[in-house]
């Protein structure tokens, strides 16, 4: 063997060693290859799923509109993303601050993550990324900028749901978006300042200036940081990058100014977009995996529901599935995240409910103790409900609840709770549901499917049978599409314009 390498590298040419050594490389690594299992990176990331699988749903992962508020207008010139400019809020007190130096704590790659993780949720992202270029990481080290992530009273903040997949990650430090270790150790610090408690597995070594016990592992889908807010308040946790420092504050939010107001109800139409998040097929939402591609699919939806309906504004509102059966609940951390990104960006979530067989009221009532929110409705699924039948006064019980608590607390803009109507006959006696409440209404959906003429039959029928108050229907987009609807999106939502919801699954 030796013999022969000599006689090759006396006789070959430097072009021929180098091919050579290409193919000896090559043939080493291949047969590596085959241990790697699929989707799963060598840095031991866990798979980016939908979102960084394709350039074309970038998009997703950078918002660049906002919720659409209840008034035609024209697009801003310059419109807003998932952050809003923290120099246009009312600044309340800082309740705890940490800043981290990244020129001196992490790797160069490690901080471009870093950066890119915050600003790819502001309108800079724009100017930065492009889906044929990547990130233009030289101008992603010279940008400043500032955001929001708002954390209701009661509610937790995970960073993962927040920050993990989307496109323009790189691999740095052997790991696809090296770096979020450091980012969660910053937010750590600043809400352990702020005297809110935090979870969290440490990280095999500690950054400078952190010790071990206040340095944070990330790992998309198993280690996390999660920040309860126990204040009392509603904060906001503050980042700004200038220069070559990061910095986190934790800021109170009680001020309700603090953020944009919800669009009014009145005299509008409700787009809503349906789905269970992470599913791969279950709706519209089904497509999606974070919260910032729910929210911008269901301002897109808003967008198209707005050049359909007239002079109505379209108020964007999110549908997901949260309860499957009972007892299949959606992450609360997803949830959590869901409805208080939706109130930041001026935006309606109602949380879909299949029962089964469990106490409804009971059931809500869980719900409505965790997550309840000015901007949060709720819904039945009723199809899903053991029988498929329910009487007037099973509604009636639940919605009575809700519309209490809200008026206890004293919200300002209507609720919606609603129930989805597959079959005629799911509500024994619908002339004795309380459709109208002080603050609020009842509101049946229909959400059958058929040929055109046969769906439109269905939807003049679903009409007379539950008049006596505001109504919606649904048209199915994405789960079966025409397989079975024999009508577009748009010729569904103009045939009936009185609609208060329309919504898209």
């Amino acid at each position: 063997m030796a013999s022969a390498y000599r006689a090759l590298t006396q006789s070959a040419t430097p072009r021929q060693l180098l091919l050579a050594a290409i193919l000896v490389v090559v043939l080493i690594l291949a047969p590596m290859a085959l241990l790697v299992p699929h989707g799963v990176r060598l840095g031991g990331k866990l798979p980016d799923h939908a979102a960084a699988a394709s350039e074309a749903v970038a998009a997703l992962a950078l918002p660049t509109t906002t919720a659409r508020v209840a008034a035609k207008a024209a697009p801003p010139a310059a419109p807003q993303n998932a952050d809003i400019k923290a120099s246009s809020l009312p600044a309340g007190p800082v309740l705890g601050t940490a800043t981290m130096p990244l020129d001196t704590t992490i790797p160069q790659d490690e901080a471009d993550n870093l950066r890119w993780s915050l600003i790819r949720r502001t309108p800079l992202a724009a100017t930065i990324y492009s889906a044929a270029g990547g990130v233009n990481w030289e101008a992603l080290r010279q940008a400043e900028a500032q955001g929001d992530i708002f954390v209701p009273a009661g509610f937790a903040w995970s960073f993962n749901e927040t920050f993990r997949e989307g496109p323009g990650y790189k691999e740095a430090s052997g790991i696809l978006a090296g770096g979020h270790c450091a980012l969660a150790t910053l937010f750590n610090a600043a809400a352990e300042r702020a005297g809110l408690p935090t979870q969290f597995k440490r990280h095999r070594t500690p950054f400078a200036g952190y010790g071990p016990e206040k340095s944070v592992n990330i790992y998309w889908g198993r280690d996390d940081l999660v920040v309860q807010n126990t204040s009392g308040q509603d904060i906001y946790l503050r980042w700004r990058l200038v220069g070559n420092n990061a910095t986190v504050e934790v800021v109170s939010a009680a001020d309700p100014n603090a953020r944009p107001a919800l669009p009014s109800l009145d005299g509008a139409q409700i787009a809503l977009t349906y789905g269970r998040a992470r599913s791969g097929s279950w709706g519209t939402l089904g497509q999606t995996s974070t919260v910032d591609q729910a929210v911008h699919a269901a301002i897109q939806f808003a967008d198209r529901v707005n050049a359909w309906n007239g002079d109505r504004a379209a108020v964007t509102a999110i549908n997901p599935n949260v309860l499957m059966a009972g007892t299949n609940e959606m992450s609360s951390l997803y949830i959590y995240h869901l409805i208080a990104e939706a109130e930041r960006r001026g935006a309606y979530v109602m949380l879909d409910v299949q029962t089964r067989g469990e106490d409804p009221l009971q059931l809500f009532g869980r719900l409505m103790d965790r997550y309840l929110r000015e901007n949060v409705w709720l819904d039945w699924d009723i199809e899903h409900t053991t029988g498929g039948r329910v009487t007037a006064a099973q509604i009636n019980s639940v919605a009575a609840e809700y519309f209490r608590r809200r008026a206890e607390r004293g919200y300002r803009q209507k609720g919606i709770f609603a129930f989805y109507v597959f079959e005629m006959g799911a509500v024994a006696d619908p002339e004795n549901i309380q459709r109208v409440y002080d603050n609020g209404w009842v509101v049946p959906i229909f959400d059958g499917y058929g040929p055109r003429a046969a769906k439109l039959a269905k939807t003049d029928q679903f009409r007379e049978r539950f008049a006596g108050g505001p109504l919606g229907i649904m048209e199915f987009e994405t789960r079966w599409g025409t397989k079975y609807d024999g009508i577009s999106a748009q010729e569904y939502c103009t045939a009936y314009p009185d609609m208060l919801i329309y919504a898209s699954q």
